[in-house]
């Protein structure tokens, strides 16, 4: 599989919006002040939570013996999870969940925006031959079911699409379960997405490459495992650095589950307050 003028297209694009996003504020500003935390808030950060995990999982999902392929996990996992995502979006802005659509909207465009700095390093590793697969065009033809016949132009997109949206919903993660951190946060998630990849049935079973390419011998100093972990660590470098400059909030999803929950907090009685429908303190 070759590198094609849409995979050139689709790392020219986030890499656009990556540079003017950087350009737009070359230093990271102050975080702002945290809005009161609110019960409906907690609530909809988890609903947040299932399409960004869906959104890489069904094809892990797909790629296990005895499970749904990609077609029927599409049409009935992932575009639900998706119009379930903007549903959330919607209920945050119309509730005025400041704090929610921010890290909602930034989670996914940032996601989105990294993925070039992902793709730069992982074209270079597949042209060198260190990657077996331009996974995109694979993942474009386990989506319409097209194994057999080969990649085509539209196999490329819908698998572009796709990668761009795995890329999001980590992205969207982040957002959600960390909020503002330093950029380090970024590397250390992209990492973490790493060990995933490397330890789940689309490598160790569908690439039949084992646990961190072990199967190809040289120990972890094999190609695959080092052609996918420095694309993983540029991504989350600029995942963390964009993060850290347009996340508005500091305070992870745990720390504002604490507070609507403690005893002295907005959760210590089910209010309009607390589901966050009624008048805000410090608005």
């Amino acid at each position: 599989m070759k590198i094609t003028l849409i995979d050139v297209i689709f790392v020219v694009l986030p890499l656009t919006i990556m540079g003017m996003a950087f350009y737009r504020r070359r230093t990271v500003p102050a975080p702002e002040p945290g809005p009161p935390a609110s019960l409906l808030e907690v609530f909809l950060t988890v609903l947040a939570c299932i399409p960004a995990a869906i959104g890489p999982n069904v094809l892990v999902v797909a790629l296990t013996p005895g499970m749904p392929g990609m077609p029927i996990l599409v049409t009935w996992a992932l575009i639900p999870s998706i119009i379930l995502l903007g549903i959330v979006w919607i209920a945050a802005a119309r509730w005025g969940l400041s704090r929610l659509t921010n890290r909602i909207w930034t989670g996914l465009w940032v996601g989105f925006a990294a993925s070039a700095a992902l793709d730069v390093f992982r074209l270079t590793s597949f042209s060198l031959g260190m990657l077996s697969a331009n996974l995109p065009r694979m993942f474009g033809q386990l989506i319409l079911g097209t194994m057999a016949q080969g990649p085509t132009s539209v196999s490329d997109i819908v698998g572009g699409f796709y990668h761009f949206w795995i890329s999001a919903s980590f992205g969207l993660a982040y957002a959600l379960l960390a909020g503002r951190t330093r950029w380090w946060g970024g590397l250390i998630w992209g990492l973490i997405i790493e060990i995933g990849m490397m330890t789940t049935p689309p490598m160790v079973m569908f690439m039949h490459t084992g646990y961190f390419g072990l199967n190809l011998g040289k120990g972890l100093l094999n190609k695959v495992f080092i052609g996918s972990l420095i694309p993983h660590i540029f991504y989350g470098i600029a995942l963390g650095l964009l993060l850290e400059r347009y996340i508005r909030h500091k305070g992870s999803i745990l720390k504002i589950a604490r507070e609507v929950f403690s005893p002295s907090g907005a959760g210590s009685t089910v209010s309009h307050e607390a589901l966050g429908t009624g008048p805000r303190r410090g608005a």
